[in-house]
């Protein structure tokens, strides 16, 4: 639907996210002192130059964590004592499954062949600092390592409620386990940040008169997402580029905890990116005033069916947020029942669809446009249109996800508002 005015974030949109969490309340190592409900996140080399960033939290029998190599960004659970950290196995090794069905998702740390650890990280904590050494029993490989405190955080404080966590629940492994209105950031989300500082692949800039703009590639989740490249205001550009590195990460994190689930899952979509490499990420429409960019796929990482969705969103070049339609032509009325469409606007695409009825423009097997007004939303298509779009629609309706209606912008001049002058 519409994406309210960005502060920090996106705006409560799809979110679809499983992932076995297996923290719950955190000793401040450093200190000694019991925070409840907090993790701590230490930075440093394993070995030589391996670089790795892990969470800790305390639990009855110990600690609980996870760990990543930042060239890789995937997480490996972690469970034990600072001197004996158990690292997880692979749920399967050579295409056989470690565990049977009573281990089902859940972290292995015992290496069936040995009925011992594999990995341990055997280590202590002195002030800020946890170091010790890494052993590999099969490989007999040992590497110390260094790490330091770079973060705490309350992992409940950034995650998903309401209707994005109902939504997570039915369609769950495609999403981050941070909200959409909290800002990915070392403050709020030390962990996920760090495994988002990495150097993004740039693609060719593309210039439209005075902006432009290219597309980024995560190495490690490989779909590109837009920056803004160039804008005549400088502090919109910041404003724009906040929003887009945001929701870039937001989607680079989901990606990578679905192929984190080689060590938690079982079933064909464990440890792969969740179909997020096969996403179609587009701008549609760019100009000094506004920038429409779509998000369409079909993502999956375990759960009833996959998440089909398309999802367009438009950004202010004026203002430096998301677009509020309503700036442009009458959108949606408050009542006591919540928000409605607009009498105007519903006159008006009755109106349209009516017209290209009679102009035999609509296929009779798939009429989608009795749902436009339910599921509506926009987006401005190059050089000079915009689309009425159904986006957000259940599952079984997936078949109407898209553009429904679309015309010149010209064609909004009897609904346009004095104020829309200064975006066209």
């Amino acid at each position: 639907m519409f994406s309210p005015p960005y502060q920090l974030s996106g705006p409560t949109m799809k979110t679809f996210f499983q992932y076995l969490t297996i923290f719950s309340t955190l000793v401040y190592v450093a200190t000694g002192v019991a925070l409840a409900g907090e993790r701590i996140v230490f930075k440093g080399t394993l070995g030589k130059n391996a670089e790795v960033v892990l969470e800790l939290e305390k639990v009855a029998d110990g600690y609980d964590g996870r760990y990543f190599y930042v060239r890789h960004g995937v997480d490996i659970p972690l469970h034990g004592t600072l001197a004996s950290l158990k690292e997880a196995l692979p749920r399967y090794e050579h295409g056989e499954l470690l565990a049977g069905d009573d281990n089902r998702d859940q972290p292995i740390f015992i290496d069936p062949a040995t009925e011992k650890p594999r990995s341990v990280w055997h280590g202590k904590i002195d002030g800020d600092t946890y170091q010790g050494t890494w052993r590999d029993a099969k490989t007999k490989k040992s590497l110390t390592f260094e790490l330091h405190q770079v973060g705490r955080y309350d992992p409940d404080a950034i995650k998903p409620v309401g209707v994005e966590a109902v939504t997570a629940a039915i369609t769950p492994g495609i999403g981050s386990n941070i909200a959409y209105g909290t800002a990915i950031s070392l403050k709020n989300a030390p962990y996920d940040y760090l495994k988002m500082q990495i150097p993004f692949q740039p693609g060719a800039e593309i210039i439209r008169k005075n902006v432009g703009y290219r597309m980024m590639t995560d190495p490690r989740t490989k779909f590109a997402y837009p920056r803004l490249t160039r804008h005549p205001n400088p502090q919109v550009l910041a404003s724009i580029n906040q929003i887009l590195e945001q929701r870039h990460w937001q989607m680079s994190l989901a990606a990578l905890e679905c192929k984190a689930t080689l060590y938690t899952m079982d079933g064909p979509a464990s440890g792969t990116l969740g179909n997020f490499d096969a996403e179609t990420i587009g701008v549609r429409y760019l100009s000094a005033t506004l920038m429409s960019v779509v998000e369409e796929g079909s993502t999956f990482c375990g759960g009833a069916h996959p998440n089909n969705h398309y999802d367009p969103f438009t950004l202010d070049l004026i203002h430096g947020g998301y677009l509020d339609f309503n700036r442009l032509f009458p959108v949606w009325i408050r009542n006591k029942d919540g928000s409605n469409i607009d009498p105007v606007l519903a006159d008006f695409i009755s109106e349209k669809v009516e017209s290209k009825k009679n102009r035999g423009k609509l296929n009779p097997d798939i009429d989608c446009t009795d749902v436009l007004p339910q599921y509506l939303d926009f987006e401005f298509d190059e050089p000079d249109k915009i689309s009425f779009v159904v986006s957000g629609i259940g599952h079984a309706m997936g078949v109407c996800l898209g553009p429904q209606l679309v015309m010149p912008i010209r064609a909004l001049k009897p609904i346009l508002k004095p104020g829309a002058k200064a975006y066209f």
